[in-house]
Formats: C-alpha cells, sequence, structure tokens
C-alpha cells in the first residue's frame, strides 16, 4: 500500500470514531433529556396533586367551619326561642289562665284570649287542639297502654334491655299514640338546615323510644325526612341541633308520662262537652265534614295497622282481639261524628217501632239500649243493624264474663268460710 493510500485509510478510521463518539454524545444528551423530561413531569404531577390536596382540606376545613358556624346559630335560635317562648307565656299568663276558666265554665274566653293562645308561641295552651277526635283517641290509648307498662315494670315482667321488652315499649300503636301527644316538641326543627348535609328537614316522627341504661328516664328517636325525600332516625337532643357536643336528651320517665296524662285527661273532658265547648270557642258552627273524613281515614289507618299486628300474632283470643278493635273503632268513629257536629248525641231516642221489634221485650236488650243510650251511641248504631247486634254480643259476652267472675268470687268466699268455720269446730273439740 502506498503512503498516500495509508494516510487515507487512517483519515477515514479517524472519521469513524469522531462519528461513532458524536452519535454517543447525541444519544447520551437525549437520554438525558429524557430522564429529564420524566423528572419534570413527576415533579409536576406532584405538586399539582399537592395543589388539590390542599385546596381540598382548605375546602373542607372551610365546610367544617361552615357546619360549626351554621350549628351554632341554629342552637341560639333554638335558644332564642325557647326564651322567646317562655317570656311570652310568662307575660300572658294571667290572660291564659283566666280564659281557660271562662272555657271550662263553657263562656266565650274573648278576642284577646284568642289572639294570644293562637299564637305558635303559645303552644299546648291553645285548646282548639284538645276538640280533636285523634288527639283525644291518642291520648286514651297513651294512658292505657303506658299505665300497663308501669304494672308490668313494678312486676319484673318488663325488661327493656331485652328485646322482648324494647318491642313491647315501642308497639306501633303506643308510639303513634305518644306521637300525637309529644307532636309540637317532636316537630321542632322542621325547616331547617341541616348542617352536615346541608339538607333542608321538611318533617320528623317520632320512631322508637329507648329506655336509658339505669331505667330511669327515656330518649326519644326520631324520623327526620329531608327535602329530597331521603329520611334518617336520630335522637332528640338536649338542644335540639346536629352538633356532636349536643348529646341525646334523656327525659326522667315522670317528666314523659305526666304531660302526657294530663293532656289526655283535658282532652278527654274537651271531647266529652264537644258541642258546649265548640260553641263557646267560637269555633265553626254546625257539621264539619271535611274534618270529619280526615278523622276517618286517620282512625281506619291506625285500625288496619293494628288488624295486621293482631292477624300475624299467635294470641289464643285473637279473634276476640279483632272483635274488640273493630268496635273501639266504632265507637272512635261516633266520638269524631260527635266532635265534628255529625251528630247529636245526647237526643233522647224515641222508643219507636224499630227497637221495639229489635228489644222484643228481652230484659239483656233492653239494659244494652239503655246503656248505649247513656253513652251517646245509640243513634250511629240504630242505623246500622248488622253493627247493633255485633255490639250487642259483645256487650252480653262481657256481661257473662263478669258474672261468672262474680260468682266464682262469691264461692270462693264460701269455700273459704266454710274452712274457716270447720277448723273453728274442730279446735273447739
Amino acid at each position: 500500500m502506498s503512503l498516500r493510500d495509508a494516510q487515507w485509510q487512517n483519515e477515514q478510521d479517524r472519521q469513524k470514531v469522531a462519528d461513532q463518539r458524536y452519535q454517543e454524545s447525541v444519544d447520551y444528551a437525549k437520554e438525558r433529556d429524557g430522564l429529564g423530561d420524566a423528572r419534570y413531569e413527576k415533579e409536576f404531577a406532584l405538586n399539582e396533586r399537592q395543589a388539590k390536596s390542599a385546596e381540598a382540606r382548605a375546602n373542607a376545613a372551610e365546610r367544617r367551619a361552615s357546619a360549626g358556624e351554621a350549628r351554632q346559630q341554629q342552637e341560639y335560635q333554638w335558644q332564642t326561642e325557647q326564651r322567646d317562648k317562655q317570656l311570652f307565656q310568662q307575660e300572658n299568663m294571667p290572660i291564659i289562665q283566666s280564659g281557660w276558666q271562662a272555657v271550662s265554665e263553657g263562656k266565650d274566653p274573648g278576642q284577646q284570649f284568642w289572639s294570644i293562645v293562637r299564637d305558635k308561641r303559645a303552644g299546648s295552651f291553645n285548646p282548639e287542639r284538645y276538640l280533636e277526635p285523634e288527639y283525644a283517641e291518642a291520648g286514651k290509648t297513651f294512658v292505657t297502654y303506658a299505665g300497663n307498662l308501669v304494672r308490668q315494670a313494678q312486676d319484673g315482667k318488663l325488661d327493656p334491655s331485652t328485646p322482648e321488652g324494647h318491642a313491647l315499649i315501642n308497639d306501633p300503636t303506643f308510639i303513634k299514640a305518644a306521637g300525637t301527644i309529644y307532636r309540637d316538641e317532636v316537630s321542632k326543627g322542621v325547616g331547617d338546615i341541616d348542617p352536615e348535609s346541608g339538607k333542608t328537614i321538611t318533617g320528623k316522627e317520632l320512631s322508637n323510644i329507648m329506655v336509658s341504661p339505669d331505667g330511669r328516664g327515656v330518649v326519644l328517636g326520631v324520623t327526620v325526612t329531608y327535602d329530597d325525600g331521603s329520611t334518617d332516625v336520630r335522637p332528640v337532643t338536649g338542644n335540639r341541633t346536629s352538633s356532636p357536643d349536643d348529646h341525646p336528651k334523656v327525659i326522667p320517665i315522670n317528666d314523659f308520662l305526666k304531660p302526657a296524662y294530663q293532656r289526655a285527661a283535658l282532652a278527654k273532658h274537651m271531647v266529652g262537652n264537644a258541642d258546649q265547648l265548640r260553641t263557646s270557642l267560637g269555633l265553626t258552627a254546625g257539621p264539619d265534614l271535611a274534618g270529619y273524613k280526615r278523622a276517618v281515614t286517620d282512625l281506619e289507618k291506625l285500625h288496619g295497622q293494628n288488624r295486621a299486628r293482631i292477624s300475624a300474632s299467635n294470641a289464643e283470643d285473637k279473634d276476640v282481639q279483632l272483635e274488640a278493635l273493630d268496635a273501639q273503632l266504632e265507637s272512635s268513629k261516633a266520638a269524631a261524628a260527635d266532635t265534628h257536629g255529625m251528630t247529636s248525641k245526647r237526643e233522647e231516642p224515641a222508643a219507636g217501632a224499630p227497637i221495639k221489634e229489635w228489644t222484643g221485650g228481652d230484659p239483656d236488650r233492653l239494659q244494652f239500649i239503655k246503656e248505649a243510650n247513656q253513652h251517646g251511641k245509640l243513634n250511629g248504631l240504630l242505623e246500622n243493624p248488622t253493627r247493633m247486634n255485633t255490639a250487642f254480643e259483645m256487650w252480653r259476652q262481657q256481661a257473662v264474663s263478669q258474672k261468672k267472675a262474680e260468682q266464682a268470687t262469691v264461692t270462693a268466699t264460701r269455700l273459704r268460710d266454710t274452712k274457716t268455720n270447720a277448723y273453728l269446730a274442730i279446735t273447739k273439740k
């Protein structure tokens, strides 16, 4: 190889090496740029996540602050309303008391009394509510059922901590009656905005009664309905708020029963004197058909629930309970009809042909007619012969049972006296 060729070949080799080194440097630069881009993207994504997390924390803190502020505002508003209500009642108590005295005497209490008691701050001092037949019926149910529960508890037959005891206390009939009697207390907070969910409370209904572990008080559970249709069961708290530090309110047993008993007694008195009181209270004169229909609808709804409960039970006297329940419905309807001016229950019936024909001179039937008339039920029974016969049969069975019980008592007394006399005779010997 000539010297020129050798030089040329050497130059080619150097150029090749230079090209290779240049390509390696380009590849290295690309790799470095790629790593830099990846690192930047990771840092950017991390910064973005941190920014979003910080924003979310800030929003959550703002929501918590807003919820806390809403709870405080709600609690303050409730306390303000309570103070305003107490002050209103204290200031107007002389007029309220004199007006109630006039009502009890069948007199017109005056327009000033009505302007006061029809204010929502008057609460239970408005006498109009006690003329509602469903309120009176709820009072009767509450007193009867609560009295039975108290007796069972005193006899050691009721343990609220057991599923059976809890179910007995939370019988649907009793819960509905208690919810009616305490409807003002239960409905507090309707229209407020729940600070946790932001939903508006559209309704509240008594759901359950829980007895405290020491057995000295009760906590009321309320079904809360919101504007979106959803519901939630919550306990009644001391300040009626959703605040975490607003604990469930434990109501002493006596404080739970006493007001209900008083309201039930008042409703019974007023419904029993409905005609006179409706006139003295200045309520709408004449038959109240719409009110009567509403009352009957509520009574039939409750009657259907009770029938379903009894039918599903395993009680041996199921048929007797159902008959008694049907008779109670008719009695409640008659009371509702009288309260709404649909009948005149004190009107003495004429001893016409239908009554003479039905009694046929039978002493039991004549006595049944007399008692039905005394209780204001006769006119309603005369309109329905089937109801008349059913009511008489139940009355007759009750009379027979009572007579048997009396005879058993007499027999037991005689046996006891006979044994005593025999013992005395033996000891004398």
